[in-house]
């Protein structure tokens, strides 16, 4: 058996009994910008930190491959919110850790009678955003220090 990649409890293998490949993987990491303008005239583009990493991963599950594809839509969806490194080939793959935000069937083949033969499962991930300090806190120990340093008779 192959383990392909995983998320969590989730893992893409590849066996005898069962086939369930990742077929496309989509990944963007990013800066954040601003444009200012400047006492000149011109345009000032300002670097702000940087996005959030997302990730995206589609892959078949069949009936025929040893799946079952409502069975492996629901293991999916019991994931969505959960926080967890994604590993590729064994290795974390990206950011750290991701967040799980959505979970979307697409190319549904069903036989005559309703029952699910193949889907396609995309799988939507994100960074988690870390909490920024909140700006009255910053603001305060500014005026903090401000104080301090003219008490202390210290100048710029």
């Amino acid at each position: 058996m192959t383990i392909q990649a995983q998320f969590s409890t989730k893992k893409w293998e590849i066996s005898p009994n069962k086939v369930m490949p990742i077929t496309n993987i989509s990944y963007s990491s990013g800066v954040k910008t601003e444009t200012a303008k400047t006492s000149g005239g011109k345009d000032k583009v300002v670097s702000k930190g940087y996005k959030a990493d997302t990730l995206s991963v589609s892959y078949n599950v069949q009936k025929n491959a040893g799946c079952n594809p409502e069975v492996e839509y629901s293991d999916m969806k019991v994931l969505v919110g959960k926080t967890a490194p994604f590993l590729l080939n064994g290795k974390r793959f990206g950011a750290n850790m991701y967040r799980l935000n959505s979970v979307r069937p697409s190319n549904i083949i069903l036989t005559n009678k309703g029952e699910i033969l193949s889907m396609t499962i995309t799988a939507g991930f994100e960074e988690p955003i870390v909490a920024k300090s909140d700006a009255k806190t910053i603001g305060k120990t500014a005026k903090s220090i401000e104080k301090f340093k003219s008490e202390k008779g210290i100048k710029k």
